[in-house]
């Protein structure tokens, strides 16, 4: 299995601690590639990151991608995410020819179970597969050409059939559509892969890319949110909420921030204390808005529609307007 991370040097110790437990939980698998699409990191995460690869004798290679902004050659705006993320669409130029398909994960994500599955996926002509968004507010759909009924996917856990992109030259229509926008939208590399890919995206289950904030959904209001997840067998999805194969860390309660309360913040902490990062301190100063964040939480269990609003006008565009990185 091939698999890619994208990484400036902040956001290492998170890659280490998602990559350890990729390793952790497919022992079973023969062969695991990490490729590393790096931007700064420095030599001390360099070598916890060979560390724990090493340790479970599995080959790492970084790549520096630094020249990403190069390949943009027109002004961009990132909308207050990391940028390094846009190196992603490069996978055809930084991943060696005989990479054919590879697993892209972001670094806020968890394995948490056997991948083995996503070796055999039939892309049946897709250009990726991936998890739908569960809401993705219809105004920002639009401003990528979707239509109020077509499928938004999340891009933070993707499976890229790389044969594909190279074959229909996806890197040019990438950035050629990126640059008709002016270089600027809300979401970037995602809206990009979204838009460009439409309808040629194959919809994985649920249980590849579950929040934290699944679990304060009730399985029929996933359903109306989100018709492209298949959570018609409530068993199956109790099952996929208490034990997701990725968990990713998306949103503002992410379980390394001190007074968090996300529902998997114990299974980051088990795969934490594994890593050299298990000394770690957690970022302090946002106890009050951890609060806050779960007491929304508790209203979305209780009220989901007050959260699907709150959305809409609120958290889908606070990266943007607090600049956050």
């Amino acid at each position: 299995m091939d698999v890619v991370y994208a990484s400036n040097d902040a956001y290492a110790p998170f890659l280490g601690i998602s990559m350890l437990s990729l390793f952790e939980n497919n022992k079973e698998l023969k062969s695991i590639r990490v490729f590393i699409l790096g931007e700064e990191i420095q030599a001390d995460n360099v070598q916890k990151l060979d560390f724990i690869a090493r340790s479970y004798k599995r080959n790492l290679i970084f790549i520096d991608a630094t020249s990403y902004k190069d390949k943009i050659q027109f002004d961009f705006d990132a909308s207050g995410y990391n940028p390094i993320t846009l190196a992603r669409l490069f996978l055809c130029s930084y991943l060696p020819d005989d990479v054919e398909r590879v697993l892209y994960l972001d670094c806020d994500t968890a394995v948490n179970g056997s991948l083995g599955e996503l070796e055999s996926i039939d892309f049946k002509g897709a250009l990726c597969a991936a998890v739908p968004e569960l809401n993705m507010p219809h105004k920002n759909k639009a401003q990528i050409g979707h239509k109020k009924e077509d499928c938004y996917y999340n891009a933070g856990i993707l499976l890229c059939n790389v044969s594909a992109w190279r074959a229909e030259s996806a890197e040019k229509r990438f950035i050629d559509y990126f640059a008709s926008v002016g270089g600027h939208l809300l979401y970037n590399d995602q809206d990009i892969i979204n838009h460009c890919c439409k309808d040629r995206i194959l919809a994985l289950p649920l249980k590849y890319n579950v929040s934290g904030n699944h679990f304060y959904f009730h399985r029929f209001m996933v359903k109306r949110l989100q018709p492209a997840y298949d959570v018609s067998d409530s068993d199956e999805y109790k099952k996929t909420i208490l034990s997701p194969l990725i968990i990713h860390f998306l949103g503002d309660e992410r379980p390394w921030i001190r007074g968090n309360r996300n529902f998997y913040r114990d299974i980051f902490r088990k795969y934490k204390a594994m890593t050299p990062y298990s000394d770690m301190k957690e970022i302090g100063g946002q106890r009050l808005y951890m609060l806050c964040y779960h007491i929304l939480n508790l209203i979305t269990f209780v009220c989901p529609w007050f959260r699907v609003v709150f959305s809409k006008f609120i958290g889908i565009n606070k990266y943007q307007w607090a600049g956050k990185a």
